[in-house]
């Protein structure tokens, strides 16, 4: 960081500390109670932090030969209550880690994603591209380079369905284009959506083998696609200078707003609500960090200053440590208070 352009704070953000991993970062996550930070890395591995005191804990790397980023991680719990941590690599994996012993449980290999190092040139092996944990923790999905979304079940490490679109090129019932974003409805287990660069959210019911509906705008890159379902809403982060953050109404699809004037200058990588009130938001040109008022659509804290886009971001939703908001720009995690 050049002394000319440091990272300030402003509004209702307090600055809590800047975690220096040693390399591009390319996601980060709280667990429940925000006690522990997961800090994926460009070079495939996995950093765990503690919030509270800026310690590194552990590293978690698999025995790959090739480096690929990391571009979900999910903290689970197993059947006797032990902290898991779900991690998808751009190599077409999952791999689940048990932390405090530093060992891979298991690996699922996303289908014709069997990377070989002498064949990253091709470019053409499947990439996993985001991770998504359904409300009991017992299902996964993952978005795909090839357009499709695999739901997987954690208890039997086995492959549930393959969401994909028809063959029928008129009609979209299912993505066309890489998917960068799913989630689950946080109270129906056999709902989820998803988001990547055909300009769609897609609709999806595990009961079904395609898109139930969907709605078009977003133009998603990253962890820019969340669900409240107290409010019913969904928010949505689009790499690009217009529109590129908006709400919709889950029922109907219809958009109920542009959060367009703090963002008009930011291409969004990731969004999340902020409790009942409030939404974070992230990105390039500014390369800023936001926290906006869900009312006024107005900032009301920001992290800026930053040589780097901010890639990534993570919330803790729950607990004493509710407020506190990680999010990462190059090489470094700050960790940001918004706590009132």
């Amino acid at each position: 960081m050049s002394e000319q352009n440091q990272p300030t704070v402003k509004g209702d953000l307090r600055f809590h500390s800047e975690l220096k991993c040693g390399q591009d970062v390319t996601r980060c996550e709280f667990n429940k109670d925000g006690s522990l930070l997961a800090v994926g890395l460009s070079d495939g591995a996995i950093k765990v932090y503690s919030p509270d005191t800026g310690d590194q804990i552990l590293t978690l790397k698999d025995s790959s030969r090739l480096r690929m980023p990391i571009t979900g991680l999910r903290f689970i719990s197993s059947s006797d209550s032990h902290c898991l941590l779900l991690a998808a690599y751009a190599t077409g994996s999952v791999r689940c880690w048990y932390p405090w012993g530093g060992d891979c449980l298991w690996n699922l290999k996303e289908a014709s994603g069997l990377w070989d190092p002498a064949d990253v040139e091709k470019g053409s092996k499947l990439e996993t591209l985001c991770l998504a944990v359904s409300p009991s923790g017992e299902r996964a999905a993952t978005g795909c380079s090839n357009s499709t979304v695999h739901l997987y079940d954690l208890r039997t490490h086995q492959s549930i369905l393959t969401c994909k679109a028809s063959s029928c090129r008129t009609i979209m019932d299912g993505h066309r284009s890489r998917v960068f974003a799913v989630t689950f409805h946080p109270e129906r287990e056999t709902e989820f959506i998803s988001a990547g660069w055909d300009n769609t959210i897609q609709f999806w019911d595990s009961r079904q083998e395609q898109a139930i509906r969907r709605i078009g705008g977003p133009h998603v890159c990253g962890d820019a696609l969340h669900i409240d379902a107290s409010k019913k809403q969904i928010l949505s982060g689009s790499w690009r200078t217009h529109d590129s953050l908006e709400v919709w109404d889950y029922g109907s699809g219809r958009k109920v707003c542009d959060v367009s004037h703090p963002v008009q200058d930011s291409k969004i990588y990731s969004c999340h609500w902020l409790g009942e009130d409030h939404m974070v938001a992230g990105g390039c040109q500014a390369n800023t960090l936001y926290v906006i008022s869900r009312h006024s659509l107005q900032t009301v804290g920001q992290l800026w200053g930053l040589d780097s886009p901010v890639y990534s971001t993570s919330v803790c939703a729950s607990g004493k440590r509710s407020g506190l908001i990680a999010g990462s720009s190059g090489s470094s995690v700050y960790i940001l208070d918004h706590r009132k």
